[in-house]
């Protein structure tokens, strides 16, 4: 079998070449190519999943999305701006490339209509597409295929159990090591920019609080946040907690 302290220096040269290749190495997608993609893909899925025929749902959730669009003045290139509800009871939303944002009427419902709380999820999923998430997403992907690559090929003459076991190593710390905090760093950033937006628009953040206590509550599986492509609820909501005054001046200011 390989030696250990052998394995263990390959696989420390190949997380250093992924955190390279994650990094500046791997160009992004143009935006523009990724926004056609993303509206092809959300014109499917209207077709395809149940759009809420609730009026009163679509109304408030284009008026939150316009007034917070309004004032996070993205510039993102090839974004156009959707906001749709769909008929769904899980409490969720998203957004794609191109401004295309989803929101779950079970979410509504969560928030008990209340439009404060549902600006804070918009302003979230506005905060992704300003940011280029997704875009970074899929440039980190290729960096992790990259990254198997080297590693497969300086093991070439190594045994198949080796090998194996080498991959194995590698994706467990590509995924605990490098995808997964850089997932929950993005959700960070959205949370600290999506308050932002919200109160910008008049929306008061402390109703990002409430919403969040509301999804901990529902939440029944606990994951160690290692694990998880999302922060803790509990951290969540300590980290919008320790922002609060400054989005709450800035909430002062719009009203």
């Amino acid at each position: 079998m390989i030696r250990f302290s052998h394995f263990f220096t390959l696989l420390v040269f190949t997380v250093v070449s992924l955190f390279s290749v994650t990094g500046c190495g791997v160009a992004m997608m143009s935006d523009e190519r990724l926004a056609r993609q993303s509206k092809s893909q959300f014109s499917q899925m209207k077709k395809k999943d149940p759009v809420s025929k609730n009026a009163k749902y679509q109304r408030m959730v284009k008026r939150i999305g316009k007034r917070i669009t309004d004032v996070a003045k993205v510039d993102v290139p090839g974004t156009e701006w959707e906001f749709v509800v769909f008929d769904k009871s899980e409490p969720n939303a998203f957004a794609m490339p191109g401004g295309k944002v989803g929101v779950n009427s079970g979410l509504i419902e969560l928030a008990n209509e209340d439009e404060d709380e549902v600006a804070a999820v918009i302003g979230h999923e506005v905060a992704h597409v300003a940011r280029r998430h997704s875009n970074k997403r899929m440039s980190q992907g290729v960096g992790v295929a990259l990254g198997g690559i080297i590693l497969d090929t300086a093991m070439r003459n190594k045994s198949s159990g080796d090998r194996a076991l080498a991959r194995g190593a590698y994706g467990v710390g590509a995924t605990v090591g490098a995808v997964l905090p850089f997932s929950r760093s993005q959700e960070r950033e959205a949370d600290d920019l999506g308050l932002i937006y919200a109160a910008k628009a008049g929306y008061d953040p402390r109703a990002s609080i409430r919403f969040w206590k509301k999804m901990q509550s529902k939440s029944r599986r606990k994951m160690p946040q290692f694990l998880s492509t999302h922060p803790d609820s509990g951290n969540r909501i300590n980290y919008l907690e320790s922002k609060m005054p400054y989005a709450m001046n800035l909430y002062r200011n719009a009203k």
